[in-house]
């Protein structure tokens, strides 16, 4: 998947310095990753640099979760 794709799917934009992410909710994710996540603690987004879906818990530091 691509930066476009996660944008459709109805991921939102983030751009600061050198990060640019793409936002998804937990919905999303689990659905791409066949997970049962929930938004209360944890962050899903797509890293474009990275090119990989990433999930945050807890503001901890981010994982691949898959990679594309």
């Amino acid at each position: 998947m691509t930066r476009e794709d996660f944008l459709k799917i109805g991921g939102k934009e983030w751009v600061k310095g050198n990060l640019h992410r793409v936002y998804i909710n937990a919905d999303i994710f689990n659905e791409i990753c066949g997970t049962a996540f929930s938004d209360n603690k944890n962050k899903f987004f797509f890293d474009c640099s990275k090119n990989a879906l990433m999930r945050s818990y807890k503001s901890k530091k981010p994982q691949i979760e898959k990679q594309y």
